[in-house]
């Protein structure tokens, strides 16, 4: 190894040492010296020549380095938790990778801030025929500590394929926030879908509205019963009639149908119940859009909870963060679930760490 790169340095410099020659492109100014650690072990004392000017590189760390995957999600995970480079450095040397320097931790985190910034921009090639929102609440550090929502925007097909499209931070699910998500998938190449779903948020409705005006908007089933469980005048009833709301949904094989089972339960129960069934009435015709789709598709798009799915996967992954120190700290606290669950939260090319192109998740 000493040999290589004693040999790699001259050819960079364009000369052997004491050498004169034309093709010389900088001067030596004497060595540093390193350990170097890999999946063989641990090398003391190599001498690594320095140049005055040009940054030298050598090829024959990256043809030796075998940086064990669980050591790169240790440390991109410490750099998240201690929010620091030396905070990572320290926790990492306890995974039994002894002597990472802070540098190596920034470049790491700075390549993986570049795959962030090339996965908001990717294109949205798929055609996504249902596009689910939602929102989730997290707390964000910056000077003071405030409540944020992260909105979500998730598609899926008549194959039930499902991927996150995008998202946004904003401080509420208002109509200027959503709108902003729906315009960044516009830019990045979402076709018109078939069907949005989420929950009665004013500001999710009218951003659809706005900026979808002929695509139609399906209510989740799952919140409107659930309405009813919050507007109950007795705990006796809530048994029965939830049962008899979610028939509505579950039983009926057309959009006839359930408005034939919702007018039976309008009678039964407005004189035991009035908040409830009136609020349950209130909107009730957009919880039924889902009728329109093919019917292998109508248990998936009737509520949203495959959305809400998901969103319980991530407030999981990032259940270790108490708050999150900035908004760059919690994109890519969201971004490493995303490469994770496809993946690629360690690139594939781990003996070329800070080279070459990673495969991103691409929607």
């Amino acid at each position: 190894m000493q040999e290589q790169i004693n040999e790699e340095f001259e050819q960079q410099i364009g000369a052997a040492r004491y050498e004169r020659s034309a093709t010389r492109q900088d001067e030596r100014t004497g060595y540093r010296t390193r350990s170097y650690e890999f999946k063989g072990g641990w090398i003391r004392g190599l001498r690594i020549p320095r140049a005055r000017k040009i940054g030298i590189r050598f090829t024959i760390f990256d043809q030796w380095e075998r940086v064990q995957p669980a050591a790169y999600e240790a440390m991109l995970t410490a750099y998240l938790l201690g929010r620091s480079s030396a905070a990572a450095v320290a926790i990492s040397e306890m995974f039994g990778q002894s002597r990472f320097s802070r540098s190596f931790m920034q470049r790491l985190v700075k390549q993986f801030e570049e795959r962030f910034r090339a996965y908001q921009d990717r294109a949205i090639t798929k055609r996504w025929t249902y596009v689910f929102i939602d929102g989730m609440a997290v707390k964000e550090h910056d000077v003071y500590l405030r409540d944020k929502v992260v909105i979500f925007a998730y598609g899926m097909t008549n194959e039930h394929e499902t991927n996150l499209l995008g998202w946004v931070v904003a401080d509420g699910e208002d109509e200027n926030a959503v709108r902003g998500l729906l315009l960044d998938l516009k830019r990045r190449g979402l076709v018109g879908p078939e069907l949005f779903i989420s929950d009665d948020a004013g500001g999710i409705k009218a951003a659809i509205a706005l900026e979808y005006p002929h695509v139609p908007w399906q209510l989740c089933a799952f919140h409107k019963i659930k309405n009813i469980q919050d507007h109950l005048l007795s705990q006796e009833n809530k048994k029965a009639i939830l049962r008899e709301a979610g028939d509505i949904y579950q039983c009926s094989r057309s959009r006839e149908e359930a408005i034939k089972r919702f007018k039976a339960f309008v009678r039964r129960w407005k004189g035991k119940e009035p908040e409830a069934v009136r609020l349950f009435a209130q909107g009730f015709e957009h919880t039924l859009r889902y009728f329109a789709c093919p019917e292998h598709m109508w248990a998936s798009v009737r509520t949203n909870n495959p959305l809400e799915q998901f969103i319980g996967k991530i407030r999981a992954w990032t259940g270790r963060f108490n708050y999150f120190q900035g908004r760059a700290n919690l994109n890519l606290a969201l971004f490493t679930y995303v490469v994770y669950k496809s993946g690629e939260l360690v690139p594939g090319y781990l003996n070329k760490p800070f080279g070459g192109k990673p495969t991103l998740f691409v929607a």
